[in-house]
């Protein structure tokens, strides 16, 4: 999860602990498909298999 950090401007990650879901707060919502991506390319296939990924933008930068 750190990669995602240095790549793109996130706002916060969370990786729940009863539920499992990563969380991924980016700035700009224009960033979404791509962080997702990006994420689903670089988490192994049994990580994948057990998280859902959730990309969002709820706070920031202004649209």
């Amino acid at each position: 999860m750190s990669s995602v950090w240095d790549k793109y401007e996130v706002q916060s990650t969370q990786i729940g602990n009863t539920d499992p879901i990563i969380w991924i707060d980016v700035y700009n919502k224009n960033d979404i498909p791509e962080v997702e991506e990006y994420v689903k390319d670089n988490l192994s296939k049994d990580d994948l298999k057990h998280y859902e990924v959730n990309v969002f933008s709820n706070k920031g930068k202004t649209y």
